[in-house]
């Protein structure tokens, strides 16, 4: 997680990067006709000088003045480019909705210049706050219109190509696709070293790829593999200028820290340890945010010495960083660290403490998040559905032309067998222009179900946290604790005929039965010890046991074959049927039925319970994230239920066929 954060950084800063020596690059493409006396060359002149300007509210100010003379002067390129420079000095600033209000004014005036490649420059930008601000769906339909654009044109912009790929990287790695991350990666650092411009220029580029690389492979478990990059990056900076020292200590210290990051992950703390002093030495009062991860690294190396007073005091220096960046992730993750140092030195308020703390900021963090985020993915997958029938009815509209076309083709032969040749000509350019469409838009439709696919993995990812949270951490805990009264009680006798002693050590045991029920709920382990139908089966038992509902459960078919991914996905839906059931159906008797069918699995179930009206009643959170789950395993759904008649939900679902990533 130390590295994630530095990661994103890192291309963050590659992109602004490769943004502002684009438009470097680009400033006497176009000399427009003009309303006013005005000389283009001085105005471009003024516009980059004002981009690089140290005070950023005096850039921001002339570069909006030098966007109205270009308007003024009806120099579209002028205008677009100081908007879009605007903008990016309102993203270093952090301020993610300016610098979008001014990139979409950047944006009329680049299409009306009629350099595409210009209009390609505002996509990618959109792309890169939305990322930012962690809007997925947004970003992503950014980034491929602008890679959409570059495709159409003869374009030698490798500044725009490469910052379109290492968002779309940035983008699959905030969505666990480390596949596709590397794909995209590679893409980039492939246009960087054929790319004809200074040395400088071409490191700066290559070290935050390669830095991204390392830590992906990291995140692999392929060790060996992420050492070789991070020493690629440590050789690769040695060539640049003594002009560019600033640079090259920046992403020295970002590999040292990367490098602590790992080995703390292999247990070797030496050297995480030497690598993260070595960080902290270089990045002190230049890069807080590479210091913040050296701290934690070096936190969690001195409670593995054992030495619990230098970690205490390195993780709270940690956390006063967190607190001033505004890091709530690693903020999260310091809170657990302190908690692991006091629970190591028996000081269980203060781990208490922290540990309330860490899973109250994470709660905050996952809650919101992912709940904005399936929602904009489901309206954007349901809007893809109708981009789809529309295209498919331009697509039968087209063919009935076509028809009439190829009729008057051979009508047209007997006149001239020129004028069929050009006409011929015609209908082929149209026709393959209406398929590359279609190919476009099922690759973004493909691409909007991999993101729910991935919000729905990273929602198991956290169960899966939040279940071992419980059962190792608060759950040790809890047992330490009940030891500690038994213990008590063997010093005090009297202890045993006191009520409220057992009362409770009574108490206790319960908070210890519903850690571990709440734990096996969020990470069902039955399924690791027992088929898909015995572990539906044992559930279906426990609510029997536990709330007098009387469930009937049937499967028919094989289900051996099935990926565990699906199986978990499969327990999940009829997990939260029942409990939809449980909560607010006020019913007897459930019937759920699972039934294997060629090519496609159903999951049928059925209460006798009050009903509701679903022309009124609204989907609540339950039925949403039913849904969504349904929606990223490429399925459908019915629901029938009216007042007094109970409920009956239907899912049909197809088998799962393992593709190639990147194919997709």
């Amino acid at each position: 997680m130390l590295h994630k954060i530095v990661r994103s950084l890192l291309c963050f800063a590659l992109s602004c990067l490769l943004v502002v020596v684009a438009s470097k690059n680009n400033y006497a493409r176009e000399t427009p006709p003009s309303k006013v006396n005005v000389d283009i060359t001085a105005l471009d002149l003024s516009i980059k000088n004002a981009a690089y300007m140290t005070n950023a509210d005096s850039s921001i100010l002339q570069l909006k003045q030098l966007a109205q003379k270009s308007i003024d002067a009806n120099y579209c390129l002028g205008a677009a480019r100081a908007f879009r420079a605007a903008g990016g000095r309102y993203f270093d600033l952090g301020n993610c909705t300016d610098a979008l209000v001014y990139y979409k004014k950047s944006l009329p005036y680049a299409e009306k210049s009629g350099l595409k490649d210009q209009a390609a420059r505002c996509h990618n930008c959109f792309g890169l706050v939305y990322l930012t601000q962690g809007n997925y769906t947004e970003a992503s339909e950014e980034c491929f219109k602008a890679l959409d654009i570059l495709k159409t044109i003869d374009s030698s912009d490798y500044e725009t190509a490469i910052s379109i790929y290492t968002n779309l990287a940035n983008l699959c790695e905030c969505l666990n696709q480390g596949e596709k991350m590397i794909y995209y990666l590679t893409q980039a650092e492939a246009i960087i070293r054929k790319w004809n411009t200074a040395p400088d220029m071409m490191i700066r580029s290559l070290a935050p790829i390669l830095i991204s690389k390392a830590n992906n492979f990291s995140d692999d478990q392929m060790p060996d593999s992420a050492i070789k990059y991070y020493m690629e990056v440590l050789d690769a900076i040695k060539g640049l200028g003594a002009n560019k020292e600033s640079v090259r200590l920046y992403y020295e210290a970002n590999a040292y820290v990367n490098l602590g990051a790992l080995y703390g992950k292999s247990c070797d703390w030496d050297k995480s340890a030497s690598y993260s002093n070595k960080a902290i030495a270089i990045a002190q009062g230049k890069y807080p945010d590479v210091v913040e991860c050296g701290y934690y690294n070096l936190g969690q190396a001195f409670r593995h010495f054992k030495k619990y007073k230098e970690a205490e005091d390195i993780f709270l220096q940690g956390l006063k960083i967190s607190i001033a960046l505004d890091h709530k992730q690693l903020l999260a993750n310091g809170y657990g660290h302190l908690a692991d140092v006091y629970r190591d030195t028996r000081q269980y308020e203060k781990a208490f403490d922290y540990t309330d703390s860490m899973i109250a900021l994470k709660d905050t963090l996952v809650t919101a998040e992912k709940v904005k985020t399936i929602r904009q993915v489901d309206a954007k997958y349901h809007i893809a559905e109708k981009d789809a029938q529309i295209a498919k009815n331009e697509l039968l509209i087209a063919r009935q032309k076509d028809k009439i076309a190829r009729k008057d083709l051979w009508i047209g032969l007997i006149a001239a067998s020129v004028l069929l040749l050009m006409v011929l000509s015609v209908a082929l350019y149209r026709n393959s222009r209406l398929k590359q469409a279609g190919i476009i838009r099922s690759l973004k439709q493909e691409n909007t179900i991999s993101i729910l696919k991935g919000v729905v993995h990273g929602e198991e990812n956290e169960r899966i946290r939040l279940a071992r949270e419980l059962h190792d951490g608060i759950g040790g805990m809890l047992s330490a604790t009940k030891m500690r009264f038994m213990a008590l009680r063997h010093d005090n006798e009297d202890l045993v005929r006191s009520p409220r002693y057992l009362e409770a050590m009574g108490l206790l045991d319960i908070m210890g039965d519903e850690i571990r029920k709440t734990s096996h709920n969020l990470m069902p382990e039955v399924l690791l010890k027992q088929n898909l139908t015995e572990a539906l089966r044992t559930y279906c038992n426990n609510i029997q046991v536990g709330t007098g509902l009387q469930i009937n459960f049937q499967s028919f078919g094989d289900f051996s074959n099935l990926s565990n991914d699906f199986k978990l996905n499969i327990y999940r839906i009829v997990q939260e049927l029942l409990k939809n059931i449980q909560q607010h159906a006020n019913a007897t008797y459930a019937v759920v039925q699972l039934m294997m069918l060629d090519a496609y699995l159903t999951v049928s179930v059925e209460d006798n319970g009050t009903g509701f009206n679903t022309d009124e009643t609204k989907d609540g959170i339950g039925l949403h994230n039913l849904k969504t789950r349904v929606l990223s395993l490429d399925g459908h759904y019915t629901l029938k239920s009216e007042p007094g008649k109970g409920t009956t939900v239907y899912i049909e679902l197809g088998i799962p066929i393992v593709r190639n990533p990147m194919n997709s």
